[in-house]
């Protein structure tokens, strides 16, 4: 069984179909065979049924007409005459004498070779004619033999049954007789004398040898003592005989089994007149031979046919499972990492359907793939870009000046005796490390807010009155979750544009509003402005950075994309993209001596788990 389990599936299909028709052919080979042999065996046994009763009515016509020769004495007066008178004189003797002994030599030149002795006796005198050398064994006594005396009692002829006499020699002879009573015509209760006829079973061997049996068989007679009288095989004795008893109609009992161990079947047939058995004896070894040799030949053709099977079969299981073969070798190279096969498609049954799938199936795994190559760069550049701002943050605003110009002003503000001021902007400055460091996380947008609000509180008390600036966020919009630092980054710009580059005040505005498919946020400064040139060149990166599907592979690429001026806007710009998709948007709007609008397009998204940002 583990060997099957390790064939190949061509292997395992041609042996199964091998299996599948010998055990079929062998299965139909089996019951054919049963079933004719039953067939043939009630045909044998319905036949031989039939030859014999034909033997035995054959034999009952012989022996009625040894009868009707018994008669014969009827049909001669002068031999009525002869034993109705009785003699009187050695002329009358002599007379009667001729006159029987002619009618019994007439009688005896007729063509039945079988009958061996004949006579007509009465209570005074006997007269025979035979052709053996020996008379019958009560000649001397005969009034004295029951026979005899049976027939002088009634009118009907007596069958005495085969018995041994001495004929011819020393060996004795299967003898049967005839008997019939001699009555006057004048008065039937005259009995004139017995007729008797004494015959071999040479006429009755003569009917048998007419039966043509099974080779193997044997045609048996038997007497009243079961004592065999005729017989075609001399295997058959006695001894055999006891094996059997002839008494079953059914088809089974007529089976028995030989002293020698083969299986026989029998028929038997009863002559009532004559006391006589006839026995026929069947070989089913032999009765089975033909059938036997017909199975031999066509298990040696069907497994002639098989092998012729097995072959074309393999040749047609090769062909047919080609393709299967070709997908499992194309299976193997997928299993190695080479994505870029194809089967090819030769038809259009399952095996075709098949190699359709699985050419399908390459495509999708690929897809799958690319997308999650995709997927995997997007979580890179995402974290890559938190952490460049981060970076960014740190190194652009945690600069020692930075630092010094905040920690100074705290210390005027506490030499000035200004401690309110001072813890507040110690708080704000703290709420502003606070905010930077966690740069990489994704933040509600009120924590946002409050981390521009700490930064414009810083910024106000180093410019004082030159920087004012006003925040009006919608509070449903408080749960709204953004990417950390992305107001900030751009207040800080409007901050350093616009009071570093600005001799007047400035008013920084910090405002949301909603849109059919999200919100806005606006962050507008009353600063110099941008030059149109530089205008168009930042809007066109931050256009192309959107619609860029390539994720950048290094630093350097967003060094390079980020215009000069500019403070991790195109940071921004792909972080909104990554978290929002390609609804998400940064507009720049800008006059020179105006001043400059920031617009940041969020689609609606979810606030958490449980609480969604309702805009509309």
């Amino acid at each position: 069984m583990k060997r099957f389990v390790h064939l190949t599936f061509t292997a395992k299909l041609v042996t199964m179909i091998c299996l599948f028709h010998i055990l079929s052919i062998s299965a139909v080979s089996y019951l054919n065979y049963q079933r004719y042999s039953r067939q043939v065996t009630e045909q044998t046994i319905a036949q031989t049924q039939q030859i014999i009763e034909q033997t035995g009515s054959n034999i009952h016509i012989y022996l009625n007409e040894l009868n009707r020769l018994t008669l014969a004495p009827y049909y001669n007066d002068d031999v009525l005459d002869s034993l109705e008178l009785s003699p009187s004189s050695p002329e009358e003797q002599l007379y009667a004498s001729r006159t029987i002994g002619d009618f019994l030599s007439s009688v005896m030149t007729l063509p039945r070779d079988e009958i061996l002795r004949v006579y007509i006796m009465n209570d005074k005198n006997i007269y025979s004619y035979t052709r053996t050398p020996y008379e019958m064994a009560d000649f001397d006594s005969y009034q004295e033999s029951s026979w005899y005396k049976q027939a002088a009692l009634q009118t009907k002829p007596i069958y005495i049954p085969p018995h041994l006499e001495k004929a011819f020699g020393s060996r004795k002879t299967p003898i049967f007789s005839i008997v019939r009573p001699i009555r006057s015509k004048k008065d039937n209760d005259v009995l004139l004398g017995v007729i008797k006829v004494d015959a071999d079973y040479s006429g009755i061997r003569k009917i048998c040898d007419r039966v043509e049996l099974k080779e193997g068989g044997a045609l048996i007679i038997l007497n009243d003592e079961n004592q065999i009288i005729y017989q075609t095989n001399e295997q058959f004795g006695s001894d055999f005989l006891s094996f059997f008893s002839p008494s079953g109609t059914t088809t089974k009992e007529h089976f028995f089994t030989g002293p020698d161990g083969k299986q026989y079947i029998w028929n038997h047939y009863a002559i009532a007149s004559s006391g006589l058995k006839i026995i026929a004896l069947n070989s089913y070894s032999e009765l089975m031979e033909p059938m036997r040799e017909n199975m031999r030949k066509t298990i040696l053709l069907t497994l002639a046919c098989i092998m012729t099977s097995i072959a074309v079969f393999t040749l047609f299981i090769r062909k047919f499972l080609a393709p299967l073969n070709t997908i499992i070798s194309l299976m193997k190279k997928v299993e190695s990492g080479d994505l870029d096969v194809q089967a090819p498609v030769r038809t259009k049954d399952e095996i075709g359907y098949l190699t359709l799938s699985f050419n399908r199936m390459i495509n999708h795994l690929k897809q799958f793939v690319h997308r999650n190559t995709q997927l995997v760069k997007q979580v890179y550049e995402t974290n890559y870009l938190y952490k460049e701002s981060q970076y960014n943050a740190l190194c652009n605003q945690i600069k020692p000046h930075f630092m010094y110009n905040t920690l100074n002003t705290i210390s005027l503000l506490v030499k000035c005796s200004e401690n309110a001021k001072a813890v507040s902007a110690i708080e704000s400055f703290s709420s502003y490390l606070g905010g930077i460091m966690n740069a990489d996380k994704e933040i509600p947008l009120e924590n946002e807010i409050q981390i521009c609000l700490a930064y414009l509180s810083i910024m106000q008390m180093r410019y004082e009155d030159k920087l004012t600036y006003r925040i009006a966020v919608d509070p449903c919009l408080y749960q709204c979750q953004i990417p950390s630092l992305s107001l900030q980054t751009l207040v800080e710009n409007a901050v350093k544009h616009g009071c570093e580059k600005s001799r007047g005040n400035v008013h920084i505005d910090l405002v949301s509003a909603l849109s059919p498919n999200g919100y806005l946020i606006q962050i507008s400064d009353n600063g110099p402005g941008i030059e149109p040139d530089k205008l168009c060149e930042i809007n066109a990166k931050l256009q192309n950075s959107i619609g860029t599907e390539e994720i950048p592979s290094g630093m350097s690429d967003f060094q390079d994309a980020k215009p000069q001026g500019s403070i991790g806007l195109i940071n921004i710009c792909r972080r909104l993209l990554l978290k929002f998709g390609k609804d998400a948007r940064i507009q720049i709007d800008s006059a020179l001596g105006t001043g400059t609008t920031i617009t940041l397009h969020i689609p609606e998204r979810q606030t958490g788990e449980d609480t969604p940002c309702t805009i509309y």
